[in-house]
C-alpha cells in the first residue's frame, strides 16, 4: 500500500512536534488543530520521532486526540529500549569472552548520550560493529547466545566479506540486529578502516554497563554520510544531527569539519548541518553555509533531500514517486572514481538479485 505525500498541514506539526527536547522550538507553535490527527500519528510513527512528540505534547493542546496512540506506543518502545540494553550486554559479555572489538552504531545508546533518555527515539534493530577478521568468531559468539542468522542457516559459511556490509541475526523475543564490519555498504564513502574506528572507541556508563560507541567525531560522519547516502528520508536522522550539534563540545564541529576535509565528505557533512538548521534552528556553522551558496551540487541535494522527507511511501515506508534520481543524489555525495565504481556495482548486484527473488 502506498500512502499520500504529506500535507503542508502535516509537516507543519511534524516538525513543531519532533524538535528534541534538548533544542529550542524553532519557531512558535501553530495554532490551528491538525487537519488530520490520523495523518500526523502515521507521519509521525514513519518519521520515527513518536518519542519526541510525546514530551512534547504539552506544549500542544491541539494534539490532544493523538496522545493515548503516543503513549501507548511509547510503551511499547520503553519496553523495547529496556530489552535491548539487556542484549547489548549479553552481547558484550559474549564477544569480550572470545577476544572481539566491537561497538555499537546508533540505537539506545546514541538515545541516552544526546537525548538524554533510552526511549527517546524508536528503538529499532541493534547494530554492532566488529574488524573483518573477527566477523566469523562474532558469528559464533551470536549463536552461542541464542541468535539465529536471517536468510543464511547456522551450517553454511558466511559469504566472502567483500559482498557484504552486515549479516542480520534474530533472537527468540523477535529482536533483530545486524553485525557490520564496515560502516557503509561503499566502503568509500566513510573511508576509516574499522581497525581504526574500533581503536578510537568512547564509552557510554548505563547502570553497570559498559558500551562502546563511535568516537563523537567518527559518528557524525558516520550519520551524516549514512543520512545523505539515503536521501535524508527519515526525520529522525535530521534530529539527530540536530540533538547532538545543539549540545555538542566547543570543538566538535572544527574538528568534525577538519576530518571531512580530510576525507573528502565535506557534502554530506554539509547537508546534515543545513538540514538541521533549516528543520530545527540548529545553527550551522559559516563553512556550510558558504558551500551551499556556492555549490549548485549541495542545493541540489538539499532541495532532494527534503523532497524525500515529505514525498509518498510505498508499504516499506520507502519513498516513492521522486523527481529525482536516488542513484544520482548518491553519486553527488563524494567525486571519487572509486565510490562511483563501488555505488554502481551495488546498485546493479541490488537489482539482479531483486529480480531474482521469487515473487
Amino acid at each position: 500500500m502506498t500512502t499520500r505525500s504529506l500535507t503542508h498541514d502535516t509537516v507543519t506539526w511534524l516538525l513543531a512536534l519532533s524538535v528534541p527536547v534538548r533544542c529550542t522550538p524553532p519557531v512558535a507553535p501553530p495554532t490551528a488543530t491538525p487537519g488530520n490527527g490520523s495523518a500526523l500519528l502515521e507521519a509521525l510513527t514513519r518519521h520515527g520521532t513518536a518519542p519526541i512528540a510525546l514530551r512534547r505534547l504539552g506544549e500542544f493542546p491541539a494534539c490532544r486526540s493523538i496522545e493515548p496512540a503516543l503513549r501507548a506506543a511509547q510503551a511499547r518502545n520503553v519496553h523495547a529500549a529496556l530489552s535491548s540494553l539487556a542484549l547489548i550486554g549479553a552481547i558484550g559479555r559474549a564477544l569480550a569472552a572470545t577476544g572481539v572489538a566491537w561497538c555499537v552504531l546508533k540505537g539506545v545508546p546514541l538515545a541516552l548520550q544526546h537525548y538524554g533518555d533510552l526511549a527517546a527515539r524508536r528503538v529499532g534493530d541493534i547494530d554492532i560493529l566488529v574488524p573483518p577478521h573477527q566477523v566469523q568468531a562474532a558469528d559464533a559468539a551470536l549463536l552461542s547466545c541464542g541468535w539465529q542468522r536471517v536468510g543464511l542457516s547456522a551450517d553454511e559459511p558466511l559469504p566472502p566479506l567483500r559482498y557484504w556490509h552486515e549479516q542480520r541475526y534474530v533472537e527468540p523475543g523477535g529482536t533483530s540486529l545486524e553485525l557490520h564490519h564496515r560502516l557503509h555498504p561503499n566502503p568509500y564513502l566513510l573511508a576509516l578502516s574499522t581497525g581504526q574506528v574500533l581503536a578510537d572507541v568512547t564509552y557510554l556508563d548505563v547502570g553497570d554497563l559498559r558500551v562502546p560507541v563511535l568516537d563523537p567525531v567518527t559518528e557524525l560522519l558516520y550519520l551524516s554520510t549514512h543520512g545523505s547516502r539515503h536521501a535524508w528520508y527519515r526525520l529522525l536522522w535530521v534530529c539527530d544531527i540536530a540533538a547532538i550539534t545543539a549540545n555538542a563540545a566547543p570543538d566538535l564541529l572544527d574538528r568534525t569539519y577538519r576530518a571531512a576535509l580530510r576525507l573528502r565528505l565535506q557534502q554530506p557533512l554539509a547537508q546534515a548541518l543545513l538540514l538541521a538548521e533549516r528543520l530545527f534552528a540548529a545553527s550551522a556553522p559559516q563553512w556550510a553555509q558558504a558551500l551551499h551558496q556556492r555549490s549548485s551540487r549541495q542545493q541540489r541535494l538539499l532541495a532532494f533531500a527534503q523532497e524525500s522527507l515529505w514525498c509518498a511511501r510505498d508499504g516499506a515506508g520507502n519513498p516513492v514517486n521522486r523527481a529525482r534520481s536516488s542513484l544520482l543524489s548518491s553519486l553527488c555525495q563524494r567525486a571519487g572514481m572509486r565510490f562511483w565504481v563501488w555505488e554502481l556495482a551495488l546498485r546493479a548486484r541490488h537489482e539482479w538479485r531483486a529480480r531474482l527473488a521469487p515473487a
